[in-house]
């Protein structure tokens, strides 16, 4: 009788990632409102609820608007709102967590009644962990057994926050319309129970001057940042992905100098991923000398982090400004920039394509302001290795000058966090099934024919004979075979 025993390891891993969008609205009073020209949207995650088949999830969307009054003055506006949606995976059970990062794309507005309503579509991108585990064959009675190290990859998740303030000086303003902010990450460590992050926040400002002009200004802002984790040990890869989850602006102005200073208060939240390696002994085949053996394989695996490099890339080219504005105008910001990117992997490598994108604020001579969007696409090689690769990726200096009507030439420096990722596979012996027996031995001994470049394993396995005993009644023979061969085997008589 076959008695196969069995071991069991528990690991975290992901299940399954999610895409799902809602739509968010918020009103303003539209009779002050003559013409909106820049709106910037960040939407901040709350918490994520695991259930049957579905993750709920929540945030709160944050508006600032830019725009134009009854008396061709430049104003501001701030609105908010909460929102609640569901991203629906059958893999998902109440025993998962989830990760939600969260992107605003297509802000549209339109006017009903008194009212003026901004519309955003908000993208997330949710990845659902949870327990997994593997009940593999460790060996058994009446089993002559293979045994081998499998490398198993789990995944685990550390979260955590960090404040700072960064202080710099500018020309004189009379006041700050709005802001963006974006956190790429240069380099993550892992080592001695603790994940330290590093990276750089691209923070780039619109501010009125008080001669009524419209000007932007950008600043480059290091951070360093620390999590404490107990399974930052041994052989780690890591990650992370840092959003500003809050950012404050307060300006001074020193009438002697005639120079103002700005203060930013922020909060990066981070999110490690720690791809942590563990060998685990597993049989890795088995047979049995009195009867037909079954063996029932499954496997596992997934998509898993195995470098993070950074990148800074210069584009520039002949851009396109839309709607397109007529008459005589002048340039007078970029705000918003931001960057569009997918990466994908070609013959030749991984490359990056996409798009810049940023809000063009224009005046004409009538005084009035208009806006429109400037697109700059490009494509370009990245560092990559594995299977995928994603990137975050922060504008820097962007430069606008105009051509003719509807075209534009620009220039942008783009700062990239580049993560790649290997497709990595395990499989294990998950069930043994005894089937009929052998016959009994009729004579004391056999000979076999053997084909060149066989191993022990692989004849003893044909034969129904454990590899030691196989060896004692053939001791002249080395594998892998050279030629072919003939082996002995001897067996007792019942």
């Amino acid at each position: 009788m076959i008695k196969p025993q069995f071991e069991n390891y528990r690991y975290v891993g992901e299940i399954c990632r999610l895409n799902s969008q809602s739509i968010v609205e918020c009103r303003l009073p539209g009779s002050e409102i003559s013409g909106i020209l820049a709106v910037h949207a960040k939407a901040i995650p709350a918490d994520s609820v695991c259930a049957d088949g579905e993750v709920q999830y929540g945030g709160k969307l944050l508006l600032c608007i830019v725009y134009e009054d009854g008396d061709k003055k430049v104003c501001r506006a701030e609105r908010g709102a909460e929102f609640y949606h569901k991203a629906e995976g059958a893999e998902v059970t109440p025993a998962c967590f989830a990760k939600s990062a969260f992107s605003c794309a297509n802000v549209t507005w339109r006017r009903e009644g008194s009212g003026l309503y901004v519309s955003v579509v908000v993208d997330a991108d949710t990845r659902v962990y949870g327990s997994k585990q593997i009940d593999y064959l460790a060996g058994g009675d009446g089993l002559v057994v293979k045994k081998d190290v499998s490398r198993i990859y789990k995944t685990v998740c550390v979260s955590g926050e960090t404040e700072g303030e960064d202080e710099f000086d500018t020309d004189h303003i009379g006041d700050i319309l709005l802001h963006s902010e974006k956190a790429v990450v240069n380099r993550v460590s892992a080592s001695g129970g603790q994940i330290d992050v590093e990276g750089e926040i691209a923070l780039h400002i619109c501010v009125l001057k008080s001669d009524d002009e419209v000007c932007s200004y950008e600043r480059l802002i290091p951070y360093k940042m620390s999590l404490s984790s107990e399974e930052a040990f041994g052989h780690v890869t890591a990650g992370a992905h840092v959003d500003v989850k809050s950012a404050h602006l307060s300006a001074g102005t020193d009438e002697e100098k005639g120079a103002s200073h700005i203060l930013l208060s922020y909060t990066l939240s981070a999110e490690c991923f720690l791809t942590v390696a563990d060998e685990i002994s597993v049989v890795e085949d088995a047979f049995s000398t009195e009867a037909e053996t079954e063996l029932k394989i499954k496997k596992d695996g997934g998509r898993y982090l195995t470098n993070l490099s950074k990148m800074t890339e210069r584009v520039g080219g002949e851009g396109v400004i839309s709607p397109v504005a007529e008459g005589d105008f002048t340039l007078q910001a970029a705000v918003l920039p931001r960057a569009e990117i997918s990466c994908r992997k070609t013959e030749r490598g991984f490359e990056a394509e996409g798009a810049v994108l940023a809000e063009v604020l224009l005046r004409g001579t009538d005084g009035g302001h208009r806006s429109a969007t400037l697109t700059l696409p490009f494509i370009f090689p990245i560092d990559a290795e594995g299977d995928y690769a994603e990137a975050d990726c922060a504008v820097c200096g962007l430069n606008v000058r105009r051509k003719k009507s509807g075209e534009v030439e620009a220039e942008a420096t783009l700062r990239l966090s580049v993560r790649s990722f290997t497709q990595r596979s395990w499989g294990y012996i998950s069930e043994v099934n005894e089937g009929e027996p052998y016959g009994d031995a009729d004579c004391g001994f056999s000979v076999f024919m053997t084909d060149a470049g066989e191993e022990l394993w692989q004849v003893s396995k044909r034969l129904a004979c454990p590899p030691e005993d196989l060896k004692k009644c053939n001791p002249n023979l080395e594998f892998p075979l050279k030629d072919r061969q003939r082996i002995f085997v001897y067996r007792q008589i019942k």
